[in-house]
């Protein structure tokens, strides 16, 4: 049986926790990416649906798709544009507190609309301690010239 140092094991641990998050990133864009699309198709049949009906008048018409397009871009579009700039940011190997934070909120937006990012969310979060405890070691700071 192999015998690992403790640095070995710790590294171990690191590498598994930031594959996870950029494994995490990845999804968060692509339904992110899907969820938009989704929204954009559905604001198109609801914005049919509103503008054919007959019983709107001419004036009510345009309020109601206004309300329903208002409505998609707060409680669809949203959310779904920050998914996928938090998967960029996931990728990228963020600091810990910033990891944790998008993971939290990816956490609450997975309750809602996908219960693939919940997972993923929920995994990531058993994992932050291993991630922060060894992020110093493998991130280098990038020092700019002036």
């Amino acid at each position: 049986m192999v015998q690992y140092s403790a640095e070995h094991y710790e590294k171990l641990l690191f590498e598994r926790a930031n594959n996870t998050l950029k494994t995490h990133g990845l999804v968060s864009i692509i339904f992110g990416a899907l969820g938009i699309l989704f929204g954009i198709f559905l604001l198109f049949v609801m914005s049919l649906g509103t503008i054919s009906d007959g019983s709107y008048n001419a004036t009510n018409s345009p309020l109601g798709l206004l309300f329903v397009a208002v409505l998609m871009l707060v409680f669809w579009f949203l959310p779904h544009i920050y998914l996928i700039v938090a998967g960029y940011y996931l990728m990228r190997q963020p600091n810990p507190r910033l990891a944790k934070m998008l993971i939290i909120i990816n956490l609450v937006i997975g309750v809602f609309y996908n219960f693939i990012l919940l997972v993923f969310a929920i995994i990531n979060l058993t994992q932050s301690s291993d991630y922060e405890r060894e992020y110093h070691n493998h991130h280098k700071p990038v020092h700019h010239e002036s």
